[in-house]
């Protein structure tokens, strides 16, 4: 795997808490830190056909109120899409809100667990 090396500044306290997980897990600094980026970052399109990407991207522009109106269905993607696209596109919206440290409502858990 390729790596990249990057330097960022963080709250101290952010650091201390690193520090403390690295020493009680046993692991190294760099993979406390690159395990709680991998586990924080938002949904990937890795498995989404790319003919989808675009329309899902434009997700992250939208506020946390509209994307809880896509979840809900109330707002709708305009043009011809599949169902398909727009079951996506209810589950990305669901994890763009968890990733923004929203609760997931109860009858959508399952589609993002």
């Amino acid at each position: 795997m390729k790596k990249k090396k990057v330097q960022v500044e963080l709250p101290l306290s952010i650091y201390l808490l690193l520090e403390e997980i690295a020493e009680a897990s046993g692991w190294t600094m760099q993979e406390v830190m690159a395990q709680t980026i991998k586990a924080g970052l938002p949904p990937s399109l890795g498995k989404v056909p790319e003919d989808f990407h675009d329309g899902l991207l434009a997700l992250n522009k939208m506020g946390d109120r509209d994307l809880l109106r896509v979840v809900e269905g109330e707002l709708e993607v305009t043009g011809k899409h599949s169902s398909d696209f727009k079951l996506l596109r209810k589950t990305y919206a669901l994890r763009l809100l968890k990733w923004r440290g929203h609760p997931v409502p109860p009858p959508f858990e399952a589609l993002v667990s």
